[in-house]
């Protein structure tokens, strides 16, 4: 499976840019100098929100999730063995759809939670379990 072709690249910079930009408003938005959600967002992974399109396009076999486009190195995701073209189904139970994002599930996880995720790999469900820590 190619995971970058045509507007996938676009698409999943996106993803960070989102990410950088939620975090950014995080910050400005603290009051207080605490900074609880700097620390919250971010498990390692860029993603692309999966449609039924994107699922069609890629022929992923499954129509809601995130798939993975990019793992950094030595992250979370990394080390619990999240791969590029793993596709994120839910997070701690809750279904990743379009109206409840991945990021909105990361920003709201505090740092040493455990994180339960079911991926779909190959034509599998896999359960992924990590620890959820400060980056």
């Amino acid at each position: 499976m190619r995971v970058w072709k045509r507007g996938g690249v676009i698409l999943g910079i996106a993803a960070v840019v989102t990410m950088i930009v939620v975090v950014a408003v995080s910050l400005l938005d603290q009051r207080d100098g605490a900074l609880p959600n700097a620390v919250t967002v971010d498990m390692g992974v860029s993603y692309l929100p999966v449609t039924p399109g994107v699922s069609d396009y890629y022929g992923l076999g499954v129509d809601s999730g995130a798939l993975v486009t990019e793992v950094v190195p030595d992250s979370m995701a990394a080390r619990a063995g999240v791969g590029v073209g793993d596709v994120i189904l839910t997070f701690n139970g809750a279904e990743v759809r379009e109206e409840s994002p991945l990021l909105g599930a990361m920003r709201n996880c505090p740092a040493g939670n455990v994180i339960a995720l079911e991926v779909w790999r190959g034509q599998s469900r896999q359960k992924v379990e990590l620890i959820h820590s400060v980056r």
